[in-house]
């Protein structure tokens, strides 16, 4: 507190500004006595409030500065979580644009929300659109986009066809919430188009397999008696050459025997369980020796054009096969031109990638192949004949015109030789056929031409016959007698090796049967082999390929006969295996 007695104002004033905190002036009269404890007491208060103004100044701004630390922590952290949020709608952006399901979002009105690239790829831009307008081409509202129960909050999902790009797709619906606060519709879209296809030929293959086990388990039976019926037809018809009627009953009967065998090697064939004997070929080879055969059966209305691949691969198969495919394609494209046309076989050279087979929609097995394609311009197909063409007993010709197994046959035989078939065909446009057989591996060479058998067939060898079943035994003791062989039979293993030993003179050759009880004919040609080790063997058997190969036959070097056979194929193997050279 400053006291002055100069009575200028000016004095205290500055003393003030130096830190005075009031001040007093002295009059002559010493007044200034009496306001001194009033003064000084005021001063203190002052000095009291400016301390506590100062301490609420201090507090209010360490307040402040707290304060605006929180905020500038809140706008870190919610700067933060905006760019997470940011960085999340992006993944979640290019989680949806790179996955390879369509994906969109609708609104309950089936307006387009959004539209992920494979749809865009696969539909065009969305803008402004329905969703069934988008995805079936359509200006009505679908079944698929009437279901109501996603708004609902459930999840539905559904198989549904496009008809915008014929393509089939599994669809997932799922409720979603739209930027306007109300439940849309996410649908996710996964094209099953080729998964359908594989599972009908997975279906496909079901049915000819159940088919097959059903010839095959027969097949051995039926063979024995169609032997017999046609074998003894063939005997009966050379005792009756002057009863022209009698002989043609008997014709009927071995022409429906062989009708009987011809559908039985079809069973097999299309169910793969028919026995071959594979071979290199050349196909244009083949096919040159077949096309005046092919020409008759066609006839003159039908133009024939051949179109080979100078230098063409090889394949392996058995050339029989090989023929029934093209003799049974011949005849499907010779009934779809009824009035006449051009039928076209062509042969290439084909290196096949995966992407091939999947544009095929075929299981993927890529290598070289060799190729040959068979078109018509015939009546051509619709999509729905197509589904079915390969399946067994199906055809779209008039009750008693066609067994169905002509395609299926081709198709058990393609498959047996480990290749694929593949056709298009659209209606009043012909049809293509196109079979592709795996070219043969290095190093591989053909064979030479069997040379044609003599016509010669007559023998005076000695033959012994082991066969179980009477009827079949007795037709091939007579056929070969007939041919001026010396017959020794045996109803089993057993029995062949008692006669054996009895017998003093040698043995020739043996016709065995492959599947006896107790001991097959593999087992009895081993036990035989010390008694008579120049005696050649020929294995006969009416069962499939997988049991003549369980019983060790079918190897490189062996004779086979498949039942059923005629009288002059028995004949003639006899002949020629006589004939052949020790090896």
């Amino acid at each position: 507190m400053l006291q002055t007695g100069t009575g200028n104002e000016e004095v205290a004033v500055e003393a003030m500004k130096l830190g005075a905190c009031d001040y007093l002036i002295k009059d002559p009269e010493d007044n200034y006595l009496k306001t001194l404890p009033s003064t000084v007491e005021l001063a203190l208060k002052r000095k009291q409030t400016e301390k506590e103004l100062q301490n609420y100044h201090d507090r209010l701004e360490s307040m402040v500065k707290e304060r605006t630390a929180q905020l500038e922590a809140e706008i870190v952290e919610r700067k933060q979580a905006e760019d997470a949020l940011k960085l999340e709608r992006n993944n979640l952006r290019n989680i949806f644009e790179a996955i390879e399901d369509g994906i969109y979002i609708v609104n309950q009105q089936h307006d387009i929300q959004y539209v992920n690239p494979v749809l865009v790829k696969d539909f065009g831009y969305y803008e402004g659109r329905k969703c069934y307008e988008y995805f079936h081409d359509r200006d009505e509202v679908c079944p698929w986009c009437k279901y109501q129960d996603v708004f609902a909050g459930k999840n539905v999902r559904r198989e549904c066809y496009s008809f915008k790009n014929e393509r089939t797709y599994d669809m997932i619906g799922t409720p979603t919430t739209l930027p306007d606060g109300s439940i849309g519709k996410l649908e996710i879209f996964r094209d099953i188009t080729e998964q359908k296809k594989l599972e009908a030929q997975f279906r496909q293959a079901q049915k000819m397999e159940a088919i097959g086990t059903l010839a095959g388990g027969v097949a051995h039976d039926f063979n024995n008696i169609l032997t017999i019926i046609i074998g003894n037809a063939q005997l009966a018809l050379m005792d009756v050459i002057k009863n022209e009627s009698l002989r043609k009953e008997i014709e009927e009967i071995k022409t429906a025997g062989d009708r009987a065998a011809s559908l039985t090697r079809q069973l097999l064939a299309f169910s793969r369980k028919q026995i071959i004997q594979p071979k290199v070929l050349d196909l244009n080879e083949l096919l040159t020796d077949i096309e005046k055969m092919l020409g008759r059966l066609i006839g003159e209305d039908i133009e024939l054009l051949s179109v080979p691949e100078p230098a063409l691969w090889q394949l392996e198969a058995d050339p029989g096969q090989i023929e029934q495919v093209i003799m049974n394609l011949t005849i499907n494209a010779k009934d779809a031109m009824p009035m006449g046309g051009k039928l076209t076989i062509e042969t290439d050279n084909m290196d096949l990638d995966e992407s091939y087979f999947c544009e095929h929609s075929i299981e993927k097995h890529p290598g070289s192949y060799v190729v040959m394609a068979v078109s018509d311009t015939g009546s051509g197909m619709d999509k729905e004949t197509l589904k079915h063409i390969f399946e067994p007993f199906f055809t779209t010709k008039k009750v008693g015109k066609g067994t169905g197994l002509g395609l299926s046959t081709v198709y058990g035989i393609v498959k047996q030789n480990n290749g694929f078939i593949w056709v298009y065909s659209e209606p009043g446009q012909g049809t293509t056929f196109k079979v592709y057989l795996p070219r043969i591996k290095a190093g591989a060479e053909a064979k030479a031409k069997e040379q044609t058998p003599v016509d010669d067939l007559s023998g005076s060898e000695t033959v012994l016959i082991v066969e179980d079943n009477d009827s079949l035994r007795k037709l091939a003791r007579k056929t070969l007698q007939h041919h001026g062989y010396k017959i020794l039979e045996a109803k089993n293993g057993e029995g062949a090796l008692r006669i054996c030993k009895e017998h003093e003179g040698p043995i020739q050759l043996m016709i065995t049967d492959v599947v006896m009880p107790k001991m097959g004919g593999k087992e009895t040609a081993e036990r035989l082999q010390p008694l008579h080790p120049q005696m050649k063997v020929i294995y006969m058997s009416g069962y499939t390929d997988d049991a003549i190969v369980h019983h060790g036959v079918l190897a490189p070097g062996l004779n086979f006969i498949e039942k059923p056979f005629t009288l002059e194929g028995l004949a003639r193997k006899v002949r020629e295996v006589l004939d052949a050279e020790n090896e």
